[in-house]
C-alpha cells in the first residue's frame, strides 16, 4: 500500500470525523511510519483488519475533501500569498488578504 502524504494532512482538517479507531489507525500509518503489521501487533487485530481500516479512512477522508474542499482552499491561498511574496508585491499580498477575510 502506498503512502500518500496529503492522507496525513486530510487527517489534520478532518481527522476529528472520522472514528477514534480509524483515526488512531491512520495517524499510526501515516504520521508514525508503522507498517499494517506493527499496528496489527499494537492493536491485536489483523494485519487485513489494518489494511481495511486504513482503506476506510482514506476513502472517508477523500470524500469529506471533495465535498469540503478545505484543503484545496488552503493550497490555493498559500500559492497565492507565496506567488505575492516572492514577487514582493504588496498590493498584490493586499488584495489576497482581502480576498481570504471576505471569503470567510
Amino acid at each position: 500500500m502506498d503512502k500518500d502524504l496529503n492522507i496525513s494532512i486530510l487527517n489534520d482538517i478532518y481527522g476529528a470525523l472520522l472514528t477514534d479507531n480509524r483515526r488512531d489507525v491512520i495517524e499510526s500509518y501515516y504520521n508514525c511510519d508503522l507498517s499494517l503489521g506493527e499496528i496489527a501487533e499494537n492493536c491485536g487485530i489483523s494485519r487485513q483488519a489494518v489494511r481495511d481500516s486504513v482503506s476506510k479512512a482514506k476513502e472517508a477522508l477523500l470524500d469529506y475533501e471533495k465535498k469540503l474542499g478545505f484543503k484545496a482552499k488552503l493550497d490555493r491561498i498559500v500559492t497565492d500569498l507565496t506567488q505575492c511574496l516572492n514577487e514582493n508585491d504588496i498590493t498584490c499580498l493586499k488584495r489576497n488578504l482581502e480576498d481570504i477575510i471576505n471569503g470567510i
